[in-house]
């Protein structure tokens, strides 16, 4: 065999690279639902609507993943996110849109936190939902979203609950931010603050 016929062998039997750990879509899909728990009632009731697209923005996202960024390349990614929603919004897009977008959102902001805090243990990643909660809306829930995706502090070795829980609050937060921005009703932010909370996502 001459050389270029067996570095075509030898490159087609090399394994390709495993991806990068990260949370199970599914975890990402109940921080997606999550987040719309503390969210604005009428954006909530939205999201509730078209949660099928929620999920599928959600799952796009993930699948479109495929090179390495930081988490703060991340957070500045959901920051963006929020701002075009805010317009789509403005501009009367199909809600069906908005929610898509939106999943692609939560995927960002999750995935920052993962890389912040992460990589963590499969089997507690996967349990994380069920003890998680929402730390509750900060003193400036109208603040930039660059500042409000950055708003939970990560903690490098932290527990995968403690990384939901930043994910669903920080995904909650700029939900809020987009709905107040487009014109919406985000009173709700007065009746969870942080200094309350934190505020248990299962009603345990």
């Amino acid at each position: 065999m001459t050389a270029a016929p067996l570095l075509a062998a030898l490159l087609a039997a090399t394994p390709s690279a495993a991806p990068p750990p990260a949370w199970p879509l599914g975890v990402v899909a109940m921080i997606a639902a999550d987040a719309a728990r503390f969210a604005p009632p009428d954006l909530k009731r939205q999201l509730a609507k078209h949660r099928a697209r929620l999920m599928e923005g959600v799952q796009a996202a993930a699948s479109a993943d495929k090179e390495p960024r930081d988490a703060a390349t991340r957070r500045a990614a959901a920051a963006r996110a929020a701002r075009q929603i805010a317009r789509s919004i403005r501009r009367h897009a199909p809600f069906a849109d908005v929610a898509y977008e939106a999943g692609r959102l939560v995927h960002e902001v999750a995935s920052a936190a993962w890389l912040a805090g992460g990589p963590f243990d499969p089997k507690e990643a996967a349990d994380a939902p069920r003890t998680g909660r929402f730390l509750g809306y900060g003193a400036l829930p109208f603040g930039e979203p660059e500042a409000l995706a950055e708003s939970v502090p990560a903690k490098k070795g932290g527990s995968a609950r403690e990384a939901y829980d930043a994910s669903v609050t920080i995904s909650t937060r700029l939900f809020a931010w987009i709905w107040k921005t487009a014109g919406g009703d985000a009173s709700v932010v007065a009746r969870h603050p942080a200094s309350s909370g934190p505020y248990p996502l299962r009603g345990d």
